[in-house]
């Protein structure tokens, strides 16, 4: 099925990082590496992603989206084996590169794709697939560890699905060969100013930057936190993670469900001020509700926030420049999902695993008065829920 395999590809993309968390402190032990160490990891990873993100428009343009897509399932793939088969901790950086540009290249072209040709729904399904393969990738460390005592397990099965969905889209290039007409992606109102799409492109920037760290850093931190800090059990912990990841996938399915009947900017306003409530819950919630309850409320209120700013980058910036603006808020966005996280890291050995909760609530904060800024101007472009029934033959699954 030609649908699906956009979906499945970001299932594979999306194990990793629900995996890294929740394999840390285990990597850390095996490999000596010290607690900012995943901050080091998380450094390489986003240069890589930045870099392959931001070339991804001219590279996609000059060679094609099948082989854009082909050659970062290798370089994920590469990257993967590399850490789980690594034996010393400066390994680990190395091949995180090789990991951060496949996934850079494999993220920037399907959401560019997917942007220009599907709605909002198909959009929301797509995301949901990445957070299902986030919400399995602890689940995955958690069976290697059983089955084996070591986390490598685990990274072995990533490095072959990503392999495994190489050959997919190698073997379906149609898929991505065919790009119909898009429609209700262009404002029917006057022309947008160079100077309005400039202002709009830096604010959806900025929101990529913050919204991905603070996604990345309730993911990445907060099972470190629950159980070094706050003294939760590594079960308890464990499941609070998985829980997080659920609720970024419970979302962004309810968002592919139902989102042709709300005007995504209006679902940006709800997913912000819950992102807002998430995280000063975690900050103040005892232990127990911190995992249980307030990281899957985090979870699912940031879980809208990048596949409704990708849907409406072509009404505000226009449908021409859309494949080389989305490499560029996706290179912002992990520049914010692993450099934030990576900052984070250096504070938190600093001023105490316990300053997490604040780190969490002043980021939500910040992306609320972004989100408040990039509502200036722009009500008269965004796309209206009518307009997006009759993107992509109304849902986003039209039939090929």
């Amino acid at each position: 099925m030609r649908a699906g395999t956009p979906l499945v590809l970001f299932v594979a993309l999306g194990l990793p990082a629900g995996a890294i968390g929740v394999a840390w402190p285990h990597m850390r032990a095996s490999l000596d590496a010290p607690l900012a160490g995943l901050g080091l990891l998380l450094a390489a990873f986003t240069a890589a992603y930045f870099i392959a993100s931001a070339s991804s428009g001219p590279l996609g343009t000059r060679l094609g989206t099948p082989v854009l897509l082909v050659g970062g399932c290798g370089l994920a793939a590469t990257g993967l084996l590399g850490l789980a088969l690594a034996r010393a901790w400066w390994i680990v950086p190395l091949v995180s590169l090789l990991y951060g540009g496949g996934s850079g290249l494999i993220d920037a072209a399907v959401n560019a794709h997917i942007s220009l040709n599907r709605g909002v729904r198909y959009m929301g399904w797509l995301h949901a697939s990445w957070a299902v393969g986030a919400a399995l990738g602890p689940l995955l460390v958690v069976v290697s560890i059983a089955a084996s005592g070591s986390w490598r397990g685990s990274f072995l099965a990533m490095a072959a699905a990503f392999l495994g969905v190489g050959f997919v889209v190698g073997s379906r290039r149609q898929d991505w060969m065919h790009t119909p007409r898009v429609a209700g992606t262009q404002s029917t109102s006057a022309p947008m100013l160079p100077s309005t799409a400039r202002r709009a492109l830096a604010l959806l920037i900025g929101l990529f930057v913050v919204g991905a760290g603070l996604e990345g850093t309730a993911g990445d931190w907060s099972y470190t936190q629950l159980t070094a800090g706050r003294s939760l059990s590594a079960g308890l912990a464990s499941t609070g993670a998985s829980l997080f990841w659920a609720g970024l996938a419970g979302g962004r399915v309810a968002l592919g469900l139902l989102g042709n009947r709300i005007a995504p900017i209006r679902l940006l306003d709800i997913s912000v001020a819950a992102s807002a409530l998430g995280a000063l819950a975690f900050w103040l919630a005892p232990p127990l509700v911190s995992a249980l309850i307030a990281l899957p409320i985090l979870g699912a209120a940031v879980s809208v926030i990048f596949p409704l700013l990708l849907s409406i980058t072509p009404a505000r910036v226009g449908a021409e420049t859309t494949p080389h603006a989305i490499g560029y808020e996706l290179a912002a966005g992990t520049l914010g999902g692993g450099g934030i996280p990576a900052l984070t890291g250096v504070v938190l050995q600093s001023a105490g695993i316990l300053s997490l909760g604040p780190l969490l609530a002043v980021m939500a904060v910040a992306l609320a008065v972004l989100h408040i800024s990039s509502r200036q101007g722009t009500s008269r472009q965004e796309p209206s829920h009518k307009s997006q029934k009759h993107r992509a033959g109304g849902d986003g699954f039209t039939p090929r």
